[in-house]
């Protein structure tokens, strides 16, 4: 390429391995084609990101008003208490500093714009709107890539989010408009910048966002066959903004990539686990599936087995009088791992399972593995489906419900929160796996709940096991994922749009 035609590219994603792993495999790829990509993200993600060859920016640093030295949690804690939130649960007090947390990022993504001067701002629209709003002002073109299941997904989320909080999406809504310090932050954003149209809650209706009507190319990580219901209102507000999503299927990076896995927002401690290196895992398997063996995969994902309240390792789930009551995230993780090595475990001749632990370090607390077990606190999960897996107990998180598939891999889902339960519904509904729903109990039931979850997990596995439809099933979905265009695809799209904003600010500035 030369140096004439190479364009500079921001990504800005949140904290959270789940939206960002899919956007690495692009900035991978433009990398390779002699394109510059910088990254907008937490600390937690630099060694993924400076893995695919782009520029680190932490986003402590970009956005000094919000963050003032602190990590994400205990800059969300600070404003809680100076907002006198102390007392309501998490992720509603969340809601409430919505407005005043974008009124405090834009300025940064601005000043960081103006900086870089990129050709387009590709974000994730759910948790980094402020970068499309700065984009806007910028007049720099913005992409979003939404990796939750297709374009009806968000309402589901956040019907989810307001169930665990015991209320409707309609009353957690009005709490937010409740809320006059983010009500006055409303107003000040709509303006400054112009392009807040809502009433300060959620966007309406309910499921769509802020600014996707501007967006030069909305992109999914999934395909319409894995799309959540839409429902007519939802598809009905989409055309009339004229909005056309394009399903790539999963973006599978390369072999050997680092992805961003097992981290805490809080300071990172050591985490208990094997240390293998990906070629030695990957012999492991070929050797397991030559002698006959088969091989097992487990991991419950990033989020139950980090900090982040109120879904992580220690956290509870709140009942109808507002009580933590059910399964700690910790718990919830012991039980199926459990359940597996029950299902497989065995000496040196049984199917061979890889389990990833994630960042605790008292993951295997009072847990011993088997002998035929790999514990480790990340496993290169891709390369380990590409190599072949007969069986993977997930938490049936999007991406990795979509990269098994692609691979053709057969699931166990142990569903925790968000959209994971619709996921594990998905896998039987589509015939190619089995689920076990997250169990509920009163306070004081928690050890005989533990166990029958795990005695259950065992026997879907087991079942899953023999099941050879279940692998048909998955590999017949596995070629319409692969179908669907995936990194080059996306790529291709990236630079497409780059390329008429390059023309269009020509033709503006003429």
């Amino acid at each position: 390429m030369a140096s004439g035609d190479a364009r500079r590219f921001l990504f800005v994603f949140p904290t959270a391995s789940g939206h960002v792993n899919p956007s690495l495999s692009v900035a991978r790829e433009l990398q390779k084609l002699g394109h510059d990509v910088h990254y907008v993200v937490g600390e937690q993600m630099r060694e993924a990101v400076e893995g695919t060859g782009a520029t680190f920016h932490d986003e402590q640093e970009v956005h000094p008003e919000v963050f003032e030295g602190r990590d994400v949690m205990q800059a969300l804690f600070s404003l809680i208490k100076d907002y006198g939130l102390e007392g309501e649960p998490f992720m509603q007090a969340a809601y409430k500093l919505q407005n005043i947390l974008r009124e405090k990022v834009i300025p940064g993504s601005i000043r960081l714009l103006q900086d870089l001067k990129p050709a387009a701002v590709i974000y994730c629209p759910i948790l980094s709107l402020h970068a499309a709003v700065a984009a806007r002002d910028q007049g720099i073109p913005h992409i979003s890539l939404n990796t939750l299941a297709g374009p009806g997904a968000w309402f589901h989320g956040l019907q989810t989010t307001a169930k665990q909080l015991q209320m409707t999406l309609e009353e957690l809504d009005q709490k937010m408009r409740d809320f006059n310090p983010g009500m006055e932050a409303y107003k000040r954003l709509q303006s400054k910048y112009g392009c807040f149209h809502g009433d300060g809650g959620f966007h309406k209706p309910f499921g769509t966002f802020e600014l996707c009507a501007c967006d030069a190319a909305s992109l999914i990580t999934t395909t319409e066959e894995f799309y959540d219901p839409t429902s007519p209102e939802l598809q009905e507000a989409f055309a009339r903004d004229n909005i056309q999503f394009i399903a790539l299927g999963p973006l599978l990076d390369q072999a050997g990539a680092k992805r961003a896995a097992g981290h805490k927002l809080r300071h990172q401690e050591k985490a208990t686990g094997d240390s293998l290196s990906t070629a030695e895992l990957l012999k492991r398997v070929a050797d397991a599936q030559a002698a006959g063996r088969g091989v097992v995969l487990a991991s419950m994902g990033t989020t139950i087995t980090g900090d982040l309240e109120p879904c992580g390792w220690r956290c509870r789930t709140a009942g109808a009088d507002g009580e933590l009551r059910g399964l700690s995230g910790k718990e919830l993780c012991q039980g199926a791992w459990q359940g597996v090595f029950d299902a497989f475990g065995s000496d040196d001749h049984g199917p061979l399972i890889l389990l990833s632990l994630g960042p605790q370090d008292d993951a295997l607390d009072g847990i011993t593995p088997p002998a035929n077990a790999i514990c480790a606190p990340v496993l290169p999960q891709v390369d380990l489906l590409k190599a072949g897996i007969d069986l993977f107990l997930t938490h049936g998180g999007q991406n990795s419900f979509t990269e098994a598939l692609s691979t053709s891999t057969p699931l166990v889902v142990c569903p925790g929160f968000a959209d994971q339960p619709a996921n594990a519904q998905k896998a039987v509904d589509m015939g190619v796996g089995l689920k076990v729903d997250r169990p509920d109990c009163d306070p004081g039931q928690e050890r005989e709940t533990a166990a029958a979850y795990r005695a259950e997990v065992k026997a879907a596995l087991l079942a899953a096991f023999a099941n050879s439809s279940l692998k048909a099933r998955a590999a017949a979905c596995g070629k319409s994922l692969q179908a669907a265009g995936g990194v080059p695809r996306a790529v291709e799209i990236v630079l497409a749009v780059s390329q008429q904003g390059a023309r269009d600010a020509a033709v503006g500035g003429a």
